[in-house]
This record gives structure tokens, sequence and C-alpha cells, in this order.
């Protein structure tokens, strides 16, 4: 593997954790959880709570982000704010006790693929490897967002 590109080698290991992750979901009651409906989620969170305020953190269009939160409403992940009050056209969300429950345990299992990875190369070669990669973020154009990789 050591002739294989730096970034395609991050791209194998961001595609075992996440698969891990969600196979650990899924044995969790939450089938079908995919990235997008974290990064939605985490998004939601984050105070954007319409489709049109999803689609640009997730790098889509306004449908694709509508399609997604469709999919994360049926699942009672989030739920409509009451319109009472305000602009009827607007539709906030907010996310519901199960959506905030796959968001700990989504940490509470990445924090757990990151000590298992920590006792395949050791404690110190795991903290090099993770402030390595924070240099790296910290200084790129990524504006701090949490987005898909697509």
């Amino acid at each position: 593997m050591s002739d294989l590109p730096l970034v395609r080698l991050l791209s194998l290991a961001v595609t075992e954790g996440l698969t891990k992750l969600h196979d650990e979901l899924t044995s969790r009651g939450h089938p079908g959880f995919r990235p997008a409906h974290g990064y939605a989620l985490l998004a939601i969170l984050d105070g954007h709570d319409t489709a049109s305020a999803v689609a640009p953190r997730l790098g889509i269009t306004k449908q694709g982000a509508a399609k997604l939160l469709q999919w994360l409403l049926d699942e009672r992940y989030v739920a409509h704010l009451d319109r009472s009050t305000g602009d009827a056209r607007r539709r906030p969300l907010a996310v519901t006790p199960r959506g905030r429950e796959v968001v700990r345990l989504s940490a509470e299992v990445q924090a757990q693929l990151e000590e298992q990875w920590a006792a395949l190369v050791g404690p110190r070669r795991m903290g090099t490897s993770r402030k390595v990669l924070e240099e790296v973020v910290a200084a790129s154009s990524v504006d701090g967002v949490t987005r898909p990789g697509w």
C-alpha cells in the first residue's frame, strides 16, 4: 500500500471508519442512517434549519436537501417547528430526541474507533497522526464546516 497516494489512503481509512460506524448504528436501532444524514443533522444543530440553508452546507441542491430532510422527517430524526409565528412559508426543522441520540451515539462510536486504531498503531503514533491532520485542515481552504466529500 505504500505506493498509494496519501489522499487515496485517507479515503480508504474514511470508508473503513464509516462502514464500521454505520454497521454499529444499524445494530443499535438506526438502519439506513448514512453519512449525509449525519451531516444534515449537524447542520440543523448549527442553526441551518431549512432545506435552503442545509443545501449549501452539504454542497447539494435545495431539492436534494429537501429529499434528504424528508427521510429524516419520516424516520423521526427531525420535526417541523410550530409555524404559528413568523413567515408561514418557512418550515424550520428541529432535531428530535431520536436525532440527538444518533448524533451522540455516532460520536461515541467514532471515539471507540479512534481507540481501536490507537491500539493498533500505538497511542503516540495515533496522536501524531491526529496532530498532522489537524494542522493540514487548519492550513487548508476548508471553512471549518464539516461536509461530505462527494
